[in-house]
């Protein structure tokens, strides 16, 4: 697990902090743990922010499936008569006159 103390700070800055944080009876950990405290309001937010859109979008694609299946339904219905030959008008073919020519 990465450490919020990892990353840039050298390692004599990360040993201060540490005994500062002693000092207090607290590590890194605490920090943190603090740090999410004061920030648990916003992460709740987010949280129902997140569920909304969440839930808006399994309704679209509900809607989506739902329009779908009744386009399909729509369709079926027009092209059976089609594809069984009935109920569809049919040319006749019709001889062709020849054309005078002047």
């Amino acid at each position: 697990m990465l450490s919020p103390l990892n990353g840039s700070l050298n390692k004599h800055a990360k040993n201060k902090v540490s005994a500062i944080f002693r000092r207090f009876h607290l590590d890194e950990f605490a920090v943190v743990a603090q740090a999410t405290k004061k920030s648990l309001s916003d992460l709740e937010l987010l949280d129902r922010m997140l569920a909304s859109l969440e839930s808006r979008r399994d309704k679209a694609l509900r809607s989506v499936a739902t329009y779908r299946d009744s386009l399909a339904k729509q369709i079926r219905q027009s092209s059976d008569p089609i594809l069984e030959g009935s109920e569809v008008l049919r040319l006749e073919h019709a001889p062709r006159q020849k054309s005078a020519t002047v």
